[in-house]
């Protein structure tokens, strides 16, 4: 049933002018679900890849990834002009080639269908939720998907003179557009050459799709420096490759075959259709187009199955646009009109369904894009460098390629010292993109920004990666062996070391005092810590958790701060855990002068991040809503180490039924007596002068007429109490100059 297809004739009715029409219509319709749903940005690893490829084709960098996809970056470089950027060219060229994909397709469909029927036929493989949801990104697929269901209609049209070459031709750019669908490629043309009975009219296809391969792949050896680089770029990433196959895991349901159209439910329904259809076309066309139909589907799916992660939709994009000349033979013999209605009723009610998810994808950014995107500009603002995870590094190369084309200025851009190149450093304070924060101790300065939040049907759709992601400034960066971070019970983040770490801090000004929170593994071995390779502190090898303290040289505050952590050997915390460990690391206390700083003082390491010793107080202890603070006795002494002159502030409270009386003073100088607690509370704030801080440290004395419980009937509890510590501020008089977190 070969038929004549027109262009602005896609239904084939009987009215040309109502058919112009109606094909104007559904082209209108089909350009603008593409077009007015482009996504906002990359979504995903490979698009990205593609899209920095043309900026720098680095194919040992996997920009793009082996085999390079030529075609495909071909097709980029033309639109780049007009769309300005690359990413934005592969989506509209992705979009342009969904687009033409109807003509084929009817075309195909028209082989054992009527016009009506072939070309509602295809309007629903394109409304499906996967060939619609790809269909406006940058990846290759639905492009080399159009090129080889063109040279499919021209075959299905009849190989002869120059439609053979044509079809050659065709079949060699699907081939350079994505060159991983070579088994289904070489199917489809070895099923097509077969039937040219005149075989010298296949050479000139053969010698012109030889020599564009040829030219291809000489402009990509020459990118990449030659054969040698060439050809182990591509042996290195076949390996990587080979070494994930085992993963390739997922249920039937997590097909992206299955995904890709809505569900097992109508996955099994169009499978069904789809079988019919072979059956179909055997009796209207003849058993070598079902041979051919299941030979090239084979090659199609087979290593989609095997060779490729199956779970993911957009690699199941060309079988499922191949499905609609299957579903047209399957209804075909059945009455035209009502067939027609209700394939586009079914290919609207699959548009309603998808277009949540393309609202989404275009309306937000991917989260590891936003946050090289603000992490970018913040390094900008703020001359500091950018530490990405490796996982995130292409989206950040693309990021910097592209604005480094339109003459932008960049920030410093390094891999994290956990990438596998090695850590390179950095001399300026830094934020950090991750997608791995466990690999991190929090920020220094409490700024965070998390990323992410996708809808459960975007997630399942997508590769379900970069989907969340956190931006950290200036948090400590680990370098060399360390495990992910843990918690205490309470939820103190800390990470483990191995015998040989380092722990990098930003540049801070000179005379900055830096605190690192450690317990060493249990263990005989002494751990050293030392700064920079100067100042050095020994602790003994089953030391309990404590804060060593050093001082920022003044030739050290233009680089950052690096902590390092030496032992002999580690220790495995037991039988079932192996690993070798050095020391138990908390967030470190960066402390410029001038820096406010404060908190609270009933936990020992609380006291020892405030330099704080106290004598004459009893333990911990919880005061309902108030949190938790510490008796003191009737006579209590603070000693905090201060080098500034500034305002010490104690927050105080009193819950005892008599009046404390309290009195407080500064290294005998009394500075406040009978300390009203109202309401049970009270802020004593001291101000030290330069005298009272010239030795480095404070001391206060706080007396209390004694409270016993017992002696006032309340228990048993015959301590002399005074009145309850909760807290401890400190703000500097002198504000002293402006650091990166100001």
């Amino acid at each position: 049933m070969k038929q004549q297809v027109r262009p602005w004739s896609v239904w084939g009715l009987a009215d040309s002018r109502l058919d112009f029409g109606t094909t104007v219509a559904i082209v209108v319709v089909l350009l603008w679900s593409r077009f007015g749903w482009l996504a906002s940005g990359p979504w995903e690893w490979d698009e990205t890849l593609f899209a920095r490829g043309m900026l720098h084709f680095e194919l040992a960098a996997h920009f793009p990834h082996p085999p390079g996809f030529p075609g495909w970056l071909a097709i980029g470089h033309v639109l780049l002009p007009l769309a300005g950027e690359p990413l934005r060219a592969l989506q509209w060229a992705s979009a342009a080639f969904s687009v033409v994909a109807l003509w084929p397709l009817v075309i195909l469909g028209r082989r054992v269908a009527s016009p009506a029927v072939a070309a509602a036929s295809a309007l629903l493989v394109l409304f499906l939720p996967g060939p619609w949801f790809f269909a406006v990104r940058g990846f290759s697929s639905i492009a080399a998907a159009t090129l080889a269901l063109t040279a499919a209609a021209v075959w299905a049209g009849g190989l002869k003179g120059r439609r053979v070459t044509a079809f050659s031709l065709l079949i060699t750019a699907a081939f350079l557009v994505r060159p991983i669908l070579l088994p289904a490629l070489l199917v489809l043309w070895l099923c097509g050459a077969v039937t040219v009975r005149a075989r010298k009219a296949l050479v000139p296809g053969i010698l012109g799709g030889s020599a564009v391969i040829v030219a291809a792949v000489a402009v990509m050896v020459h990118l990449e420096g030659g054969w040698s680089d060439f050809l182990r770029s591509f042996a290195v990433h076949a390996s990587s490759h080979a070494a994930r196959l085992h993963l390739n895991g997922g249920g039937l349901a997590d097909l992206g075959l299955v995904k890709g159209v809505g569900g097992l439910i109508v996955a099994a329904v169009l499978a069904g259709v789809a079988a019919w259809g072979l059956v179909m076309w055997g009796r209207r066309v003849g058993r070598g187009a079902v041979v051919s139909w299941i030979l090239i589907l084979s090659a199609l799916i087979g290593p989609l199955l095997f060779l490729q992660n199956r779970t993911y939709a957009r690699y199941a994009v060309p079988v499922q646009l191949a499905a609609a000349p299957l579903v047209a033979g399957a209804l075909g013999a059945l009455p035209v009109a009502p067939v027609a209605v209700f394939l586009v009723g079914i290919a609207a009610g699959s548009a309603w369904w998808s277009r949540p998810l393309l609202d989404e994808q275009h309306r937000t950014r991917l989260a590891a894009w936003d946050a090289i995107v603000d992490a970018e500009g913040t390094a900008r603002r703020s001359g500091w460098a950018v530490v990405v995870d490796p996982e995130v590094h292409p989206f950040a190369s693309y990021r910097w390629h592209v604005l480094e084309a339109r003459g932008r200025v960049t920030p410093t851009l390094e891999l994290s010292p956990r990438a596998p190149e090695g850590w390179a450093g950095v001399d300026r304070p830094w934020v950090v993109v991750a997608v791995h924060p466990e690999l991190y101790l929090p920020s220094i300065t409490a700024r965070e920004t998390a990323y992410g939040e996708v809808s459960p049907r975007l997630e399942r759709m997508s590769q379900q990666r970069f989907l969340h992601a956190l931006v950290i400034e200036n948090p400590p960066l680990p370098v060399g062996q360390w495990w992910s971070r843990a918690e205490l019970e309470d939820g103190t983040p800390f990470i483990w070391a191995g015998p040989e770490a380092e722990l990098w801090l930003p540049p801070v000004p000179a005379g900055t005092l830096v605190g690192l929170d450690i317990r060493p593994a249990p263990g005989d071995a002494e751990l050293l810590v030392s700064l920079n390779g100067e100042d050095e502190v020994r602790l003994a090898g089953r030391s309990d958790r404590r804060l060593v303290w050093f001082r920022c040289r003044p030739e050290h505050e233009d680089r950052p701060l690096i902590l390092r952590l030496d032992r002999a050997r580690g220790y495995a915390p037991g039988e079932s855990d192996l690993r070798q460990l050095s020391a138990q690391v908390f967030s470190p206390v960066v402390r410029p002068l001038g820096l406010a700083y404060g908190g609270p003082v009933a936990a020992s390491w609380d006291r020892e991040a405030l330099r704080l010793v106290i004598d004459g107080s009893y333990g911990p202890e919880l005061f309902g809503k108030h949190g938790s603070g510490i008796w003191l006795k009737r006579e209590a002494h603070l000693r905090i180490m201060i080098d500034e002159p500034g305002a010490l502030t104690l927050s105080l409270r009193s819950p005892r039924p008599t009046n404390p009386h309290l009195v407080v003073d500064v290294e005998g100088a009394v500075s406040r007596s009978e300390v009203d607690f109202l309401k049970g509370s009270a802020e004593v704030v001291i101000e030290l002068d330069p005298r009272e801080v010239e030795d480095g440290v404070a001391e206060i004395s706080l007396t209390s007429e004694p409270f016993v419980p017992s002696e006032a009937g309340r228990g048993s509890d015959t301590r002399e109490l005074g009145v309850v510590l909760t807290a401890v501020r400190f703000r500097p008089f002198d504000p002293g100059p402006l650091c990166w977190w100001e």
